[in-house]
């Protein structure tokens, strides 16, 4: 729990320097699922600099107090206990898209361009800025909510393509305020995650550089529509977190829960989507713990009578 006068001098240091922050939260505004507990505080930078004041803030105020990051919250769960800790929100962070010309001219002679995505830009406007242009390569983005900065986090994609193959390079900040740009060679990827050599601590992704290439606009629109049929099997338009597992080796997560019993299986105001069964979905009024009870015995029920130990593909916070 964090002391009441460090959070009055934060508060007031947050004031000082023109940082929009909140108190006394319900979470369930910030997931997409629609149901959480409630947060302390939350803070909103809306660029490098106001996040590096946060960070800054936080270690002498806090006294180097952990915060918890979430972006679009699309992949993000709250739990119904109480958040005493800071949450840093990138709800309001940097939603910029910058076509980075002179990178454009090495790569090809022009037939590719290089994007530079603030890591507050939803996946969804990058790519409708792509049709607008006729650039392909991310329309696997298709269907994938959220922000780039949380789609880089977790490698997000398909079994198509994900975001790894078309990342150049990313902005980042350390926890000690300190911000670099990595290339892609130091980007180590792998299945819903990413790990970045020489950087042990934690650290804020700012920005991305998604490099696409340059095309028609009915070969775009063909291509979308392959990812389109293909999420139709999904509870688009629900309120859900996504893919709630990561697939176990030699099989889909969500064919593993439906073998085992829980497809359409409900707890509360949450249910197991019928459509794709590793989705739960709230059918209006879910509690945290009624999410937390499916996840718990879908768990319990895989490792039981498959042997199988499924690991959560969502933060769980």
């Amino acid at each position: 729990m964090v002391d009441v006068k460090m959070k009055k001098n934060l508060l007031n240091e947050l004031k000082n320097f023109g940082i929009e922050f909140l108190e006394n939260q319900d979470m369930s505004f910030y997931s997409s699922i629609k149901a959480g507990g409630r947060a302390d505080l939350i803070m909103f930078p809306k660029n490098e600099a106001e996040l590096v004041s946060i960070v800054n803030l936080t270690k002498t105020c806090l006294c180097g107090c952990r915060c918890y990051v979430i972006g679009g919250g699309t992949n993000t769960f709250f739990k119904e206990e109480r958040i005493f800790a800071p949450v840093i929100s990138f709800k309001k962070f940097d939603a910029s898209i910058l076509k980075i010309s002179d990178i454009s001219k090495k790569i090809e002679a022009g037939s590719e361009t290089v994007l530079r995505a603030g890591a507050g830009v939803s996946t969804s406007k990058i790519l409708n800025y792509a049709i607008k242009h006729n650039f392909g390569g991310c329309e696997f983005f298709y269907g994938i909510p959220g922000t780039v900065g949380g789609a880089v986090r977790m490698n997000a994609g398909s079994k198509e393509s994900v975001i790894e193959n078309i990342v150049e390079a990313i902005d980042i900040i350390t926890y000690d305020g300190i911000k670099s740009k990595i290339a892609k060679k130091d980007l180590k990827f792998s299945y819903r995650s990413i790990e970045i050599d020489g950087i042990e601590g934690n650290y804020f992704i700012t920005a991305a550089y998604l490099k696409l290439y340059k095309t028609s606009e009915s070969k775009v629109t063909e291509n979308i529509q392959i990812f389109k049929k293909r999420k139709s099997g999904q509870p688009l338009g629900e309120f859900s977190l996504g893919c709630i597992f990561k697939n176990p080796d030699g099989i889909s997560a969500g064919k593993l829960i439906e073998e085992i019993g829980f497809k359409g299986f409900s707890a509360g105001g949450a249910r197991v989507s019928e459509k794709h069964a590793n989705f739960i979905i709230n059918e209006g009024g879910a509690k945290p713990s009624d999410i937390m009870f499916l996840i718990k015995n879908i768990e319990e029920k895989a490792l039981i009578s498959r042997g199988i130990k499924l690991n959560t593909e969502i933060k769980i916070i």
